[in-house]
């Protein structure tokens, strides 16, 4: 931009001398002046160069540590997304799994449902079949009381009829022997006459046995 406006000013400066020739010391005074002004433009350049040329090394430098340092901070980040990305290849990896152990996991509770289904409908059943026995034990354990109280009760019967049957043994006997002696049955009987009491003494005797074959007589048996 400077450039472009020094090159018309000098275009400027030589028309000016071109066109007032004739005064030669005008056109010197001019020279000078122009040659004054192109030197200072020429140093004002130059020292603007320089200016321009520390700004841009300047700002090359800063750019290039700011280049190193973006690309060091790159560096780490690649360095950390790889772990990053390990990472979620094995979460990955972990999650499959898992999830392959769920689904196992789940056919196993399935199972086991189904199984702790039928344990507890043969629970159900079994229970069931308890309370029938259980009725079944108490009514034969009724039965088995009531035979008990009638095996006693016969029991019993027997002993008296035991007892009964030893008397009329001995009644029995008595009564063989006493009509087993003939001979001094049918004296008695001949002697009645003159023997009136002992008449009355057999018959109390016989009226006694029969009175007490007729308390010792086996009543029947009740069936059980």
């Amino acid at each position: 931009m400077m450039k472009q406006i020094l090159v018309i000013m000098m275009g400027t400066m030589l028309l000016s001398v071109h066109l007032n020739a004739p005064a030669a010391e005008k056109q010197d005074k001019a020279a000078k002046r122009a040659a004054i002004l192109m030197q200072k433009m020429k140093q004002d350049l130059e020292a603007e160069k320089s200016a321009l040329q520390t700004q841009f090394e300047q700002e090359k430098q800063g750019l290039s540590q700011a280049l190193d340092q973006a690309q060091s901070a790159q560096k780490t980040h690649s360095v950390k997304l790889q772990g990053q990305v390990v990472r979620n290849q094995q979460l990955q990896t972990d999650n499959q799994k898992l999830a392959t152990e769920k689904t196992a996991l789940s056919a196993q509770l399935q199972q086991l449902q189904a199984q702790l289904a039928a344990q507890s409908q043969q629970l159900e059943a079994t229970e069931q079949q308890l309370k029938v026995a259980k009725a079944d034990l108490d009514m034969n354990d009724n039965q088995r009381k009531g035979l008990v109280a009638k095996v006693g009760t016969a029991h019993q019967q027997l002993l008296s009829c035991e007892e009964k049957n030893s008397r009329l043994y001995a009644y029995g006997h008595d009564l063989v022997g006493l009509y087993a002696d003939a001979s001094a049955y049918q004296r008695v009987m001949r002697a009645e006459p003159f023997f009136q009491l002992k008449r009355v003494e057999l018959e109390n005797i016989l009226q006694a046995k029969q009175t007490q074959l007729l308390e010792n007589k086996v009543d029947t048996i009740a069936s059980p």
